[in-house]
């Protein structure tokens, strides 16, 4: 089994999105890979998301695969491609180096304005990717996708996510710790940072 087949198409973002119908296929297709393995995989586990693969290739998938395709995975990955695409189409990287494209008669965004519009379709992508794991969490009492529940048992099988939400960690102020040991910085409790 190719472990290269896409679960949607460049028209499929084109159609629910702002994305140009003049972006090149071939700079959107690796994102569409890319953020399969990185946020739907982990949503389904190994052995669905290979069964999924394998549907698509052979053709074969069940009414209830197509459902979940359809409902659940396609607008939850068409927001992470679109989260990973602002750099993804900014920076190529050609012979000479790496050259961030450009247009005239435009103004091109800034880095931080390009990180803001991709947290936006991050932030959609995770909506959708909740609803995706709260499905399958209900749907696996009932046999209805049995990979889900058996996901395999080798090292590199991924396990289904119980939640679609991520957050940045927030470690306390350094500066009101400089040049304290690591006694004197947490007091005894690791929860706090001296003695706040």
């Amino acid at each position: 089994m190719s472990r290269n087949i896409l679960f949607i198409s460049v028209d499929t973002i084109k159609e629910r999105t702002g994305l140009h119908n003049n972006v090149d296929e071939k700079l959107v297709n690796p994102e569409i890979l890319t953020s399969q393995d990185m946020y739907i995989l982990p949503a389904l586990g190994t052995a669905l998301y290979d069964r999924l693969q394998d549907g698509i290739q052979n053709n074969n998938l069940t009414a209830n695969e197509t459902s979940l395709l359809d409902r659940y995975i396609t607008p939850t990955l068409v927001y992470y491609v679109m989260s990973e695409l602002p750099m993804g189409l900014s920076y190529q990287f050609y012979n000479k180096g790496m050259i961030r494209k450009t247009g005239e008669g435009q103004e091109n965004p800034s880095a931080a304005e390009m990180i803001d519009v991709a947290d936006r379709y991050k932030s959609r992508a995770e909506f959708y990717k909740q609803r995706l794991v709260k499905y399958l969490l209900e749907v696996s009492g009932q046999n209805m996708f049995p990979q889900y529940n058996n996901p395999g048992n080798g090292v590199d099988t991924i396990i289904p996510d119980n939640e679609a939400y991520t957050t940045t960690i927030w470690l306390g102020d350094d500066d009101c710790c400089k040049g304290k040991t690591f006694e004197e910085k947490y007091q005894g409790n690791l929860n706090r940072c001296c003695g706040k």
